[in-house]
């Protein structure tokens, strides 16, 4: 529920060959159906809803001429600024699968009251914020009460995969599983930018999930949550 997968549209593959590359590496690891979200970056990377849709369309038709049976649903990662909220409401912008879930992304020096913020406008607007890679920011390093203050007032949060592997990345030490195992992460998601540049590593994280995590909460977390994202919020 979090890539760059699409061929020329940020700083994922440059590529339709590249593109199916990862694809194909993704149905090998086991995933079925994949959430992309092409930056929405202000003065990097400002890919229109249009051109998402468009690409994405393109993409399905080379997946189906090479045999991959991969689902794929429109979504972006958005960087939070002042004019976030006015491209959304205009369509510039795309939520996760078309519902009023929004994957918003900060700087990794952004101070709290910023995170606040955003979360109080894009609530106020009608959309449910999900922290993209929350691990990231120096403001909620080893601030497990400001975590429980986000989701109690009703923001998701979302790791990266490689937390779970202890990879090299953003604060490396700290304790990303227990976190995990305790309730704090509500969806997962690769950031994979190619085969190179941060490489998809679900099989290996699923496979810790299900050997480490309590059952119940692996189903919340893979298949509740995402099923919110596609299928938008019944309940």
């Amino acid at each position: 529920m979090h890539c760059h997968v699409l061929p020329g549209v940020d700083d994922g593959p440059g590529t339709m060959e590249e593109s199916i590359a990862i694809l194909r590496e993704a149905e090998r690891q086991g995933l079925s159906a994949m959430i992309v979200t092409p930056h929405f970056h202000p003065g990097r990377y400002m890919v229109p809803a249009p051109k998402v849709r468009e690409t994405i369309k393109q993409v399905r038709r080379a997946l189906k001429e090479e045999g991959i049976r991969l689902k794929l649903y429109p979504g972006q990662e958005c960087y939070y600024y002042s004019g976030l909220v006015r491209e959304l409401d205009e369509g510039n912008v795309l939520t996760m699968g078309d519902t009023n879930y929004v994957l918003v992304e900060f700087d990794p020096s952004v101070l709290y009251s910023v995170i606040q913020h955003a979360m109080r406008e894009l609530f106020s607007a009608g959309y449910r914020p999900i922290v993209a890679h929350y691990e990231r920011y120096r403001c909620l390093n080893g601030r497990e009460d400001r975590l429980e203050e986000l989701r109690s007032h009703g923001a998701m949060l979302q790791m990266n995969f490689d937390r779970l592997l202890d990879k090299e990345g953003f604060f490396r030490r700290n304790p990303w599983r227990r976190q995990l195992r305790e309730g704090f992460v509500d969806f997962l998601g690769s950031d994979t930018h190619g085969m190179g540049f941060r490489p998809l590593h679900a099989k290996q994280a699923v496979a810790w999930l299900t050997s480490e995590v309590d059952p119940e909460l692996v189903h919340v977390i893979l298949e509740r949550n995402i099923r919110l994202l596609t299928e938008g919020d019944d309940e």
